[in-house]
């Protein structure tokens, strides 16, 4: 994980603006003699005129005033025309204010005369890389290590494209390029430390963060990859010594909080769970995961309709995460909204081919909306995608389904010969269900209490079961 935009931006302007002051040294102004009655006009040179407009222009990017700061540094652009580093800053300021078109077009108009412009070059990269242009950006960092080649930023950066694109050893190869120019890199330490991490070198990892941590004590995203090291290694109080760490040196990183937030359930402090993830989703709204967890929390809580509400929209922004459609499904069926239900398990259905029972539950959603027809026809285009001898049982229920008749007689046998508890648990499920649709309430509750009294904790039946007993037991 790269730093945000924000943090890395900050940097960039950092890098320009020392860059554009470095002939720019200040005179000495001090008084020598002695006192004076009035106050002489200080005469100030060139140079030190233009310090002052840049350290005006620095503090309103600091404080994010960024439209004032951007109309100076215009005008600075024009009355500096040779100046290489004005129109590197003036990016950075339009990319901070969210106009990357303005801020590319100033690039590439600085490219297209002087090709060499180092600053330029990464910053550009760094542009594409913020866009999601890989592509772009591998061509600006390459062109800038045509120009440069111990270029370590450049370096750094390309190892990040390769680690990205799971080429790990041509990562390692360029961090450890950018650390033979610049030992003390800390973006490169810390791409080298995930190339370890990922080939699962735990203490090679640490050591490589210890030093990075060493380096930059104020680097809130070296806490975070410990974080995850230590979790690995088992020492889950540094871990949240660490994850503590990270949040109080950067409080807008919603990753920080996800991160804390897993640790606590995992834990066993679910309420300190709750708020981290709500704040991750205030920090970063547009992330799945971050959904899932909460609605995890809502769900052990027996608050269905907030969990339901956060399923839904972690699979709004990532549909390919099936387990959001199979517990969209779940918590609909225990609500009895059985629309909702059958479409959740459908798409489940289609994001993933390895659970058939998926088409049993949404074609039972359907029979339990009153809906018979509608099952029957299900159950009968969707009995073709189930090989029958790897998923016999399912197969046997979606006939069932499909004919809607009383003899289940050969489903029973099959349920009692299923050597996988789940399985069996499941079946048994599903066929109570299905009696209770068809209005054999009392055949149907038996079986239903003997898949709940299985014990196969976690499974989507269960779930559904131990809602299905509540609503039988209301009924009577």
């Amino acid at each position: 994980m790269r730093k945000s935009l924000s943090v890395a931006l900050a940097a960039l302007i950092t890098v320009a603006l020392a860059a554009s002051c470095a002939s720019g040294a200040r005179g000495d102004r001090g008084l020598q003699g002695k006192a004076i009655d009035k106050p002489v006009p200080i005469q100030l040179s060139e140079a030190e005129q233009e310090r002052m407009e840049l350290d005006a222009i620095y503090s309103l990017v600091e404080s994010r005033d960024f439209i004032p700061a951007e109309s100076r540094l215009t005008a600075l652009v024009l009355a500096k025309p040779d100046n290489r580093s004005f129109p590197v800053l003036h990016s950075s300021v339009l990319m901070s204010m969210g106009r990357l078109e303005d801020a590319r077009a100033v690039l590439k108009n600085e490219l297209a005369t002087y090709q060499d412009n180092k600053e330029a070059l990464f910053v550009l990269a760094e542009l594409e890389r913020f866009a999601g242009d890989a592509k772009a950006q591998r061509a600006s960092l390459e062109a800038l290590l045509r120009v440069d080649p111990q270029n370590a930023d450049a370096q750094a950066a390309m190892g990040d494209i390769h680690y990205d694109g799971k080429n790990y050893t041509k990562a390692e190869e360029s961090y450890t390029r950018a650390l033979a120019q610049a030992p003390d890199h800390v973006e490169a330490l810390l791409g080298l430390a995930r190339v370890k991490y990922r080939r699962d070198d735990m203490k090679g990892a640490l050591g490589i963060l210890d030093k990075a941590i060493e380096i930059a004590p104020g680097d809130a995203l070296a806490y975070l990859d410990r974080s995850r090291v230590l979790y690995q290694m088992g020492r889950y109080d540094d871990c949240e010594a660490d994850l503590d760490q990270a949040i109080s040196l950067a409080p807008e990183s919603a990753w920080n909080y996800l991160e804390r937030g897993r640790l606590y359930l995992d834990s066993g402090r679910p309420k300190l769970a709750m708020a981290d993830f709500t704040n991750s989703i205030r920090l970063q709204p547009d992330y799945f995961l971050s959904y899932v967890y909460r609605a995890a929390i809502f769900e052990a809580d027996g608050d269905d309709s907030s969990a339901l509400a956060d399923y839904r929209k972690a699979s709004s922004l990532y549909p390919d995460y099936w387990y959001s459609f199979e517990s969209m499904g779940v918590l609909a069926y225990r609500l009895g909204s059985w629309s909702e239900a059958f479409s959740s398990f459908d798409k489940a259905a289609t994001y993933t081919k390895n659970h058939a029972e998926y088409y049993i539950a949404a074609a039972l959603s359907l029979m339990r909306s009153g809906n018979s027809a509608a099952a029957r026809e299900y159950a009968g285009k969707t009995l073709a995608r189930v090989d029958k001898d790897t998923y016999p049982a399912q197969w046997l229920a979606l006939r069932l389904l499909m004919d809607q008749g009383d003899m289940s007689s050969e489903l029973e046998v099959r349920i009692g010969a299923e050597k996988n508890l789940d399985v069996r648990a499941g079946m048994l499920f599903y066929l109570g269900a299905y009696w209770v649709a068809r209005g054999k309430v009392e055949l149907g509750q038996k079986y239903i209490r003997m898949s709940y009294d299985a014990e196969r904790i976690g499974t989507i039946e269960r779930r559904m079961a131990e809602a299905d007993l509540a609503r039988l037991s209301n009924d009577t």
